[in-house]
């Protein structure tokens, strides 16, 4: 009997430590199935810190853990893979580009050019840095040491729409030793940008401004390009305005403007634009109105209360005119077209008094 009692006592003892053990893993599972689940760490991050658990050494995946941060905009832990990623291997040119940007995106200019200048040291065909590079100093407005390196990226690489469309941006923006910005070359250099990508929104709209500066009706062509890859640009379709606006063809440059009226209602330079056109065609309250919309969208556009001013001032409202112009100077004390305006209105005011 007692040995029926030890036997049976024994078989409870088994069967609770299994039942123990099976809870227990499933316990377990459902542990680690909500730590996954709760995890806020990006997979494509998850997955790279397991790689790098299993294989310490490996610069190439902190690299790409660093490219994971990155496209998640978490800065700091990329930098900080980069180092890492450095420190292993200091011989990849393509590593100092990508921790160029990392410190670029921080503002780091200084820590930008150093790492710009290792990668180009240990690769100077490094099409990548040498662009970057001269970027830097077209933002820095040195524009020879800034041509100087987008040329040497072109000589390595002479289908590269970018490097054509950064020279371009430098050769609109470089005086020439008579003092005068070399703008045929900047648009040769744009057609460039075209021609290998033909999809380069900013290469066509770059392209139909210069044109426009020179009021030539091809401009036209270059923004319905841009128009054509980006359907809804504020950019191209303002420029497109502006350029009727600019050659005198009112009708046609305020069917535009409306319509931008009505998808950016709040814009203010579509209002101020309107309302100088309706001025030229003398619709004086007309154009007040739409000058009144300008200031009510920003009340320190100091071309509305110019344009005000203008319209108060046609209609025979001189002390509201003068009101204006000082407004519009209050703002902006150098703009000579209100000082020039408000000088001979109070000069003509104090004549007749």
């Amino acid at each position: 009997m007692k040995r029926r009692v030890c036997v049976l006592i024994f078989k409870l003892a088994n069967l609770l430590i299994i039942t123990l053990i099976f809870s227990s893993c499933g316990n377990g599972k459902q542990e680690k199935h909500s730590a996954v689940v709760n995890d806020p760490t990006p997979a494509d991050v998850r997955e790279l810190n397991e790689k790098i658990n299993n294989e310490r050494n490996s610069a190439d995946l902190y690299y790409q853990r660093a490219q994971a941060y990155f496209s998640h905009k978490s800065f700091a832990s990329a930098i900080a893979d980069m180092k890492i990623a450095l420190k292993i291997d200091s011989t990849k040119s393509n590593y100092y580009t990508f921790i160029s940007d990392l410190y670029f995106t921080q503002n780091k200019t200084r820590d930008t050019r150093d790492a710009l200048r290792k990668a180009i040291k240990l690769d100077s065909a490094n099409v990548e840095a040498l662009l970057k590079y001269s970027q830097l100093f077209y933002l820095a407005r040195t524009y020879d040491t800034a041509i100087y390196y987008v040329n040497r990226s072109i000589h390595f690489d002479k289908t590269k729409a970018l490097a054509y469309f950064q020279k371009g941006m430098i050769l609109k923006e470089a005086p020439n030793a008579r003092g005068k910005v070399d703008t045929a070359s900047a648009i040769s250099c744009f057609q460039s940008a075209v021609e290998f990508n033909q999809n380069y929104f900013e290469a066509y709209m770059q392209l139909g401004v210069l044109s426009a500066a020179k009021k030539n009706p091809i401009a036209l062509g270059y923004f319905d390009n841009a128009l054509n890859l980006q359907p809804k640009s504020f950019e191209a379709e303002y420029a497109r305005a502006k350029f009727w606006q600019d050659i005198g063809k009112y009708d046609k440059a305020l069917q535009e403007y409306d319509s931008l009226a009505v998808i950016f209602p709040d814009n203010q330079d579509v209002s101020y634009n309107t309302g100088a056109i309706l001025f030229e065609q003398k619709k004086y309250n007309d154009a007040l109105q739409k000058f009144d919309l300008a200031i009510s969208r920003n009340e320190n556009f100091f071309r509305g209360y110019y344009g005000r001013g203008r319209c108060y001032e046609a209609l025979g409202q001189k002390q509201k005119a003068m009101d204006d112009y000082k407004k519009c100077l209050s703002i902006k004390p150098d703009y000579r077209l209100a000082v020039l305006q408000l000088d001979a209105l109070e000069d003509r005011v104090g004549k007749k008094q």
